[in-house]
């Protein structure tokens, strides 16, 4: 990961631990920081930072995140790109992401749609050709 990458996101988690691993494990990210409280991740110059709620309390969402935990990931959809949609899918599906849009094709990808940890939903695409996919 570069010292200062040019686009990050911070996300508050519950069990920090598990969504970096849901992460990691499904999206592709890497771990560059793990420490009780906190994991940094990173990607292609995109540097994720995952926190628990503990981390700042002078956030401006820390009261309502410590009592509707579940309400985190509304109004954000975390898109990445990996190699295959399904095993991705079948991987988050796994490790107990709720379904939101099994894989299917549109206008050139594949794509799926999960809630990951925490209320996140996360959508993993490919490029696809039907012509020449199998």
């Amino acid at each position: 990961m570069t010292a200062n990458p040019s686009f990050g996101v911070t996300l508050w988690a519950t069990d920090v631990f598990a969504l970096a691993d849901f992460l990691v494990a499904v999206a592709g990210m890497a771990v560059e920081q793990r420490h009780p409280g906190f994991a940094a991740l990173s990607r292609e110059g995109v540097a994720i930072q995952v926190h628990d709620d503990e981390s700042f309390r002078g956030h401006p969402w820390y009261d309502a995140l410590r009592r509707e935990g579940v309400a985190r990931g509304i109004g954000a959809e975390l898109r990445f790109e990996v190699d295959s949609t399904d095993a991705a899918y079948s991987e988050a599906i796994r490790r107990g992401a709720i379904a939101i849009a099994p894989p299917y094709e549109y206008e050139g990808t594949r794509e799926c749609l999960v809630m990951g940890p925490d209320g996140y939903v996360v959508s993993l695409w490919q490029a696809w050709n039907l012509s020449t996919s199998p």
